[in-house]
């Protein structure tokens, strides 16, 4: 497959089955996604890989502790909170992305988009071995519960989760917003 092709049939997959991905794989899947990003310093980013049932559980908890403790989080039933733990723990790994925070905006700035950069990297490989994932960064879960809970340090910025497992069907494709409708050509003039 070539990469342009491997880019545009890349989908993101919110169902997975219960194969296990192994910690292995997902290692040799980071250093890959590193070395194409020659921006990306030692240093810069920070992984946080939870494979286990219980460190899937345990991140799954801290994903809802806060939400459960909102205005909005108490009217949602029981139930359905139960039907999203286990949705959420039921994926077979997950990897928490966690960029370094500098001494300036432009070195915070870079080192954001060196780890957004190798976790696309890191999708796309994914792919190519036939795990699928889907990038979470729910505003549910921006708080300083799950920041704790995750073990962010007071020098990083969580850059976000990526659910990850294999699955049996991809999803079909979305319509695509034209690169046109995006475009604006810039004049150079003011006014």
């Amino acid at each position: 497959m070539s990469l342009a092709e491997l880019i545009r049939e890349r989908r993101s997959i919110r169902k997975c089955n219960s194969t296990p991905v192994e910690q292995e794989l997902v290692v040799e899947l980071l250093h890959k996604a590193t070395r194409l990003q020659p921006s990306v310093e030692s240093g810069s980013w920070r992984v946080v890989y939870a494979g286990t049932p219980e460190a899937r559980k345990r991140l799954v908890d801290c994903m809802l502790e806060q939400m459960s403790q909102s205005k909005f989080g108490k009217l949602i039933p029981g139930k359905l909170l139960d039907v999203f733990k286990k949705r959420f723990t039921d994926i077979p790994a997950h990897v928490i992305v966690m960029s370094t925070v500098g001494p300036d905006r432009l070195t915070n700035d870079r080192n954001y988009a060196a780890a957004c950069g190798m976790m696309q990297s890191f999708q796309l490989l994914g792919w190519e071995q036939g795990l699928g994932m889907l990038w979470d960064t729910e505003s549910m879960i921006q708080n300083e519960g799950f920041f704790k809970g995750i073990g962010l340090r007071e020098d990083e910025r969580f850059v976000g989760i990526l659910h990850m497992g294999y699955y049996d069907k991809a999803p079909r494709s979305r319509k695509r917003t034209p690169a046109e409708q995006k475009w604006t050509v810039f004049q150079g003039q003011t006014t």
